[in-house]
């Protein structure tokens, strides 16, 4: 049975933000970056946070593995959405909740890049911008090389990551170093 707290504290560490409710409908906890996407006072732990959520969506998300969230407080910006899945804290059932904000673009981290796929600096920069949804022409332009250049340095990290297409280097980018959100929490 896994402690809660440790269990909040690795998603914290992985970039995950996370909320557990209790199977009778109510939200018995969550970790730091789900209080700075659901909280009034977003980095004042001391605050007690009221129940965020609107009554249907905690039986939605208690019977359901994705869904929209639905906040009694929300902020105009936030597209939020949520996959759930059943757990046992503290001795009772749970349903922990992964939550994502569809407004935040998570950088990924250059120097992960280079080290988990081989990929050069350069590389690693390129990888991370295109990922940030960065046209080529922009990026040649402000680092004052040619778009031949950047296309040579796109064809070696397709060949070092196994894809043949941008969308689908961006896909596979978007699964691995997510890192704003873990550097965040670090801090």
């Amino acid at each position: 049975m896994p402690d809660k707290y440790a269990l909040l504290n690795v998603l914290d560490r992985v970039g995950s933000a996370a909320v557990l409710i209790h199977c009778l409908g109510k939200t018995t906890d969550f970790n730091v970056l789900a209080r700075r996407i659901i909280s009034e006072h977003p980095y004042d732990p001391t605050v007690p946070v009221a129940e965020p959520f609107t009554n249907r969506m905690i039986q939605n998300a208690l019977t359901e593995p994705f869904g929209t969230v639905e906040l009694e407080r929300p902020r105009s910006e936030q597209r939020l959405v949520f996959q759930a899945m059943d757990i046992t804290a503290m001795g009772e059932p749970h349903r922990l909740l992964i939550l994502i904000d569809l407004a935040i673009r998570t950088d990924v981290y250059a120097p992960a890049l280079e080290k988990i796929f081989g990929l050069t600096a350069a590389e690693g920069r390129l990888a991370a911008e295109l990922s940030r949804g960065i046209p080529l022409a922009t990026i040649a332009q402000s680092r004052n090389v040619s778009i031949t250049t950047l296309r040579t340095q796109l064809a070696s990290i397709f060949g070092k990551t196994g894809t043949s297409r941008q969308p689908e280097l961006v896909a596979l980018l978007s699964r691995v170093c997510l890192f704003s959100a873990v550097a965040d929490v670090a801090r």
